[in-house]
């Protein structure tokens, strides 16, 4: 009877292990669930936590920009709206290719997704952030070509039009004068 009980016993703490919570086992998080534990960090502004979740570009590209305001990072983390991913609505496809994936997210200030990188570091997922940072660089490039190329088309005003704009004002503070 005692080794059926020892049996019973091991197999509900083997039970027990195999559904622990990914929280607990940050190697077994998927990207969204990394995505989710550093929203959950942010909110609870646990700077450690949010440093273990973010890739060592981030955590590069948050200190340079610490040092550039004159703050510390965690300064930077803990200040509203610091921490990145704390207002996510909904979460969508994530996409796995070898150790990178991206997560779709969409957050209360674009009501639209976007797609967010990760990349895996010592076997977890982590929010690669600097990478993020330099597709919005490449977005914004792409966008300002168009107005560059307008801008040097070299168009002029038309200067008959100002000047009978010009000549119509006269005219009117010369009637306002005269009354």
């Amino acid at each position: 009877m005692k080794f059926y009980k020892f049996i019973i016993i091991a197999l509900c703490v083997f039970f027990i292990a195999g559904c622990s919570n990914t929280a607990n086992n940050p190697s077994s998080r998927t990207p969204t669930e990394t995505l989710k534990a550093l929203g959950e960090a942010g909110k609870k502004k646990d700077t450690v936590t949010i440093k273990k979740l973010l890739s060592k570009g981030s955590l590069e590209l948050l200190d340079k920009s610490a040092k550039s305001q004159n703050q510390t990072s965690d300064g930077l983390l803990t200040r509203e709206n610091g921490a990145p991913f704390q207002n996510i609505n909904e979460y969508g496809a994530e996409k796995i290719t070898g150790e990178t994936a991206t997560v779709e997210v969409k957050t209360e200030l674009i009501n639209q997704f976007e797609t967010i990188p990760m990349v895996r570091e010592d076997g977890e997922w982590k929010a690669a952030l600097d990478k993020y940072a330099e597709d919005i660089m490449k977005r914004m490039t792409e966008q300002m070509k168009p107005l560059e190329q307008n801008s040097n088309t070299n168009i002029k005003p038309n200067t008959n039009q100002n000047s009978a704009t010009n000549s119509e004002l006269k005219s009117i503070q010369n009637r306002l004068k005269n009354k």
